[in-house]
């Protein structure tokens, strides 16, 4: 009797879920496919050029190591960092009792030589001393003469001169440090007006690039103004380190106070246009990096396109490979459709 009582309300649940069952998978089998509502447009396709992106340090047109000819013990230095100079003003000097001492030791030898000779001549004119003599004290003649000239300009470039209207940038040196020949004491900009910047780009956007091609230059201390700009140089070699082609554009500071060593940001135009693949942002599904898809209808049936895209121009995005043969996808509806799904066009 006991077995008989727990068996039948497990024959009662078995029956009852059977009937649910059976009647689940009727009513699916039954029920009409969705249709969803959805709208197509065209293709559209465009010649337009796109814009080049870089970064890059700024600098003076014309930048110069400032250095004395001799070395020896810095005297004087008249400036300092950022300040503006004058063609022609002395900017620093070293101490000249040695370099004058030597200019003086040059000069009495040249006085001897020149004596020397004087007497030499009358005395191969009255025929006293033979012609090689005489050639000789010639001789002598013109070397001291060369070791003056070379004193005097070892004093010339015992100071630094502006070479021209500008800027010091950098000091490297104060007074009375010992410093050798050719010892950078400055580092100076000229032009202040005429700034340069230069960027790397990848192989790819160099040969899109041309001589005169349009720029914009964009600081951070300058948020809102852009810098009007065009491309004046290009390497014909990759840089060795990071394999991307330095490019030099030149902008005007539009009367803004700039300075070496600002990070800009350069959007070159290219001068050269292509012809590119647009369709509207709500056209892109699964959008991934540079992948995505589309759709477009065949027959009443959406069919899944995967596309490469490109970069974003307010409403619309740039196809770069996908959509070859395709004339028409779908824009209104696309987020809702799955491929497969049957689609009515409005």
């Amino acid at each position: 009797m006991k077995y008989r009582k727990s068996f039948l309300p497990m024959a009662i649940i078995a029956t009852v879920f059977l009937a649910m069952t059976h009647c689940t998978k009727t009513d699916t089998a039954g029920a009409p496919q969705k249709i969803v509502p959805v709208e197509l447009v065209e293709v559209r396709r465009a010649a337009m050029a796109l814009p080049i992106h870089g970064s890059g340090m700024l600098f003076a047109q014309q930048q110069i190591r400032l250095s004395f000819k001799t070395g020896g013990i810095v005297e004087t230095i008249n400036v300092r960092e950022g300040e503006d100079v004058r063609r022609g003003q002395v900017l620093a000097q070293l101490d000249l009792d040695e370099i004058n001492a030597q200019v003086e030791q040059a000069q009495s030898v040249y006085d001897k030589a020149k004596r020397d000779d004087e007497r030499a001549a009358n005395l191969y004119a009255e025929g006293v001393v033979t012609l090689e003599q005489k050639q000789n004290v010639d001789t002598q003649l013109q070397v001291a003469a060369a070791n003056l000239r070379i004193a005097q300009f070892n004093l010339e470039h015992s100071t630094i001169k502006a070479p021209a209207d500008g800027r010091i940038l950098r000091r490297f040196v104060e007074p009375s440090e010992l410093v050798g020949p050719g010892t950078p004491i400055f580092y100076f900009g000229s032009g202040r007006e005429q700034w340069l910047i230069r960027i790397g780009v990848p192989d790819r956007d160099i040969i899109k690039i041309r001589l005169g091609d349009p720029a914009l230059v964009l600081f951070d201390v300058y948020p809102e103004v852009n810098f009007a700009a065009k491309v004046t140089g290009m390497a014909q070699a990759a840089d060795p380190q990071n394999g991307t082609f330095q490019v030099e554009i030149a902008l005007d500071a539009c009367g803004h106070r700039l300075a070496a060593g600002f990070v800009g940001r350069v959007i070159i135009t290219p001068g050269d246009k292509q012809e590119y693949t647009l369709i509207p942002a709500a056209a892109l599904v699964d959008a991934h990096g540079d992948g995505g898809a589309v759709f477009t209808v065949v027959g009443d049936s959406a069919v899944k396109v995967p596309v490469r895209i490109g970069p974003i121009f307010e409403e619309s995005i740039l196809v770069l490979a996908g959509l070859d043969g395709h004339e028409k996808i779908v824009a209104a509806g696309a987020p809702y459709l799955k491929p497969g799904d049957r689609v009515k066009v409005q």
